[in-house]
């Protein structure tokens, strides 16, 4: 308990210096609200560790397994065995406790909302509200994805992965290694994940030429071209499904969501279409079938999911994201077809909350950049009428002249 505290420490003041050091590079970031949502993921990784205190948690698995294994690389691998390999040698080298390696790997998590949060602010102009609440800090203040970021485990480390993927395909030519190193930790986590992510970024950048230059544009799909060759046999392997059976069927991750259902969160998601399926892995649990306390907790998150999907549910939307730019496109493809695949296993709800929320992020950027897009179409208007309006009262003065 005592290292945990001691961690919490060292990491809250790296956490503050680097939002300092951030805020010299990036002027337009709120580096007070950034220091405010270290307390609040701070305050939600201390709720999951009451959590986990009495309930089952893979934490304690990643934990006992690094701390008696006797060759760090024995355990180098991809999925749950990667998490077992960045734990060992701060639980084997430097003796941490259970205590201090969750705070450690909460302090990953927090890294992630740090360059997420950039992202956003590199792409977004306007200031949006939802029910007098400003939206993009509400996004960022969103429970469910802090709760399970903020834990030795998959959740926090693969968020920083997203994090640093993202941050760096805005400026990917200045960018490249947050790229990379962003695109190896989610590959080492969830190759599947990383897979989507190649394919949705990559045909973001075939399908929009604004603010892309054709040399970046080769480089990046060049590279993009070689990791989807080295990894795709893994994502195939992982999943249990073979390359010929793969060609011939698709993904068929059906028989994982017989199994994930018998859980006691399960749903019976074999008799549901994909829309449906889609439905539930997205906005479900609602209130009435939350499981749990923290079903109800995290139903509230979903009826704003619910509530801010609505904005973009129109033909003026689904044009934004066909015409947007490669952000767009990348944010969008790589929410969907991820949330497909996903949706396929949702069975277990439990599952469903936990992997959603490191998705959802994406498309709540799609969202609120279109309704960026909005504000500047009529901001735009507004400024061609002053102007008109501007001329037109400088040609009565000439003529009154």
């Amino acid at each position: 308990m005592v290292g945990g505290i001691i961690l919490i420490v060292i990491t809250g003041l790296i956490a503050f210096f680097a939002v300092d050091a951030l805020k010299q590079r990036f002027p337009y970031i709120q580096s007070g609200l950034l220091k405010r949502l270290y307390f609040y993921h701070l305050f939600l990784s201390l709720m999951y560790y009451l959590y986990v205190l009495f309930n089952r948690s893979d934490s304690k698995g990643y934990y006992n397994a690094a701390s008696v294994a006797e060759d760090w690389f024995s355990l180098y691998g991809t999925s749950t065995t990667f998490i077992k390999f960045l734990a060992f040698p701060f639980v084997k080298y430097l003796s941490f406790s259970y205590e201090a390696t969750m705070a450690l790997f909460a302090f990953a998590g927090y890294l992630g909302f740090l360059y997420m949060y950039i992202f956003f602010k590199e792409n977004i102009k306007f200031k949006h509200n939802f029910f007098g609440v400003d939206l993009l800090t509400l996004i960022f203040f969103l429970p469910n994805l802090h709760f399970w970021s903020g834990s030795l485990g998959k959740g926090s480390i693969i968020f920083l992965g997203i994090g640093l993927f993202f941050f760096g395909i805005n400026h990917v030519k200045s960018r490249w290694l947050a790229v990379m190193i962003g695109g190896l930790i989610i590959y080492h986590v969830r190759p599947h994940v990383m897979l989507i992510l190649l394919v949705s970024s990559a045909l973001g950048f075939v399908f929009s030429s604004k603010g892309i230059a054709v040399s970046t544009r080769v480089i990046f799909l060049m590279g993009a071209s070689v990791a989807f060759f080295f990894i795709y046999k893994d994502v195939l392997s992982l999943v249990g499904i073979d390359e010929e059976e793969f060609i011939s069927q698709g993904l068929d991750l059906s028989h994982r969501a017989y199994e994930l259902s018998k859980a006691t969160s399960g749903i019976d998601i074999n008799s549901y279409s994909l829309p449906e399926q889609l439905f539930a892995f997205l906005y479900r649990p609602l209130f009435f079938d939350a499981p749990g306390i923290l079903g109800v907790i995290v139903s509230v998150e979903n009826v704003f999911y619910l509530l801010i999907t609505i904005r973009i549910l129109s033909l003026k939307g689904l044009k934004f994201i066909v015409t947007g730019n490669f952000l767009i496109k990348s944010a969008f493809l790589s929410f969907f077809t991820i949330s497909i695949a996903l949706a396929q296993i949702s069975g277990n709800l439990g599952l469903a909350i936990r992997q959603k929320s490191q998705i959802m992020i994406l498309f709540l950027f799609v969202i609120i950049s279109f309704l960026d897009k909005q504000k500047m179409i009529v901001y735009q208007r507004s400024l061609a009428q002053q102007m008109r309006k501007a001329r037109a009262a400088v040609l009565r003065k000439e003529k009154a002249v």
